[in-house]
Parts: structure tokens; sequence; C-alpha cells
């Protein structure tokens, strides 16, 4: 699979793109319930729903984070993005916030056997997140800006901003596209995006 990428984009995150994207692994049920549920909110309006069903394209991204960017009041020395969302675009917030130093963490509180969109959500209430992979960088003393694409519930964001904070982090703020309810430090757009480039959930 060749996927189309910007130029910003960091390359070593190609392979969990692509994952992102195929949902050929799905079974086929899930993928027809997610398909449902799917029309089922296009059907409604946002404001009822909170979800965004716009496609929205690399370009829109690019936008979005200029603009969030251009609330943040905050000197980061290392940015940090949540896998998967989190992870596809921390690199554009540090090319707009001039900051040199990118790294990655894994929290999750989804289920690893099926990524229906459907499945993990209705189940995600009942699983504690878990921090899966732990950013390489050196936490201790920097004043850290955590990336992901949107908060659902907040707890990922919850448990990662813990974690930098045990390993002596000077101050964590949170940096979101979309929030459906939990409080962001950075964050402009109430809702949930639908249809991202790095995946449809129909």
């Amino acid at each position: 699979m060749k996927t189309e990428v910007p130029e910003w984009f960091d390359k070593s995150l190609l392979h969990s793109l692509e994952a992102k994207i195929d949902r050929s692994k799905i079974k086929k049920e899930e993928r027809r319930l997610d398909w449902v549920m799917r029309q089922m909110m296009k059907a409604l309006p946002s404001s009822i729903t909170g979800i965004v069903t716009k496609k929205h394209t690399w370009k829109d991204i690019e936008k979005m984070i200029e603009e969030n960017c251009e609330t943040v009041d905050y000197n980061p020395d290392l940015i940090i993005g949540i896998k998967s969302g989190g992870a596809f675009i921390a690199n554009y917030v540090a090319k707009c916030l001039d900051v040199s130093e990118v790294d990655y963490m894994h929290v999750s509180h989804y289920s690893d056997n099926s990524r229906s969109i459907v499945k993990s959500t209705l189940t995600s209430a009942l699983k504690k997140a878990v921090i899966k992979e732990e950013p390489k960088a050196t936490i201790a003393a920097k004043n850290i800006l955590l990336v992901d694409d949107q908060a659902g519930t907040g707890a990922t964001l919850e448990i990662a901003k813990d974690y930098l904070k045990q390993m002596r982090a000077l101050e964590v703020k949170a940096f979101c596209l979309f929030t459906r309810g939990p409080k962001v430090d950075y964050c402009k757009k109430k809702g949930l995006m639908l249809y991202t480039p790095w995946g449809k959930d129909a």
C-alpha cells in the first residue's frame, strides 16, 4: 500500500499509518455495524451527536493545527504525540511552534483484539487506560506539550499526564484538535472527528 503523506510527516510512522487505515482484518460483521452506526450519525446533526462527519484532508488538519497553535501561550521543550492520531500530527505541531524535539508514547484503553470503532467505544469505559509504550526522550526538567488528535473521555490524556509528571516533567499541557467534553489546554473545536486522513470509521 502506498500512502500519500505531507512532507512534514514522520516517515517512521508510515507502517502505523497504513495499519490504521487498513480495516481488512476487522470482522465483516463489525465493519457492517460500524457502517450502520456511521450512517445514523450522518443523518443526525452534529449538535446532537457531537460527531463531525466532514471528511478531513491533510490540508484541513494542517489548517486546524495552525489555528490551534495560535492560541498556545506556552513554550514546550518537548512535544509528545500520543499514538496513533496524536503521533501523526505531532511533527506539524512542533513545526508550527518551532520546537525541535518530538517523541511518542502509546496509551490505550481500547481492545487489542478489535479495531471496530463501535465495539471499542462501547467497551472502552470498562477498560482502564494503560501505557503501552513509553517515550524514549528524557522527560525530567522539561516543559512538555502532549498532543492527541481528539479527546473523547480524557482518560488517555490524564494517564499520559500523570506518567510524565511522575517522570519529573516541569509542566505538562495538552493539545487536541477536537474534544467531546474533557477540558484540554489547547483545543478550539468541540466534538469528535469521524473521518481523518489516518482512517475512516465506515
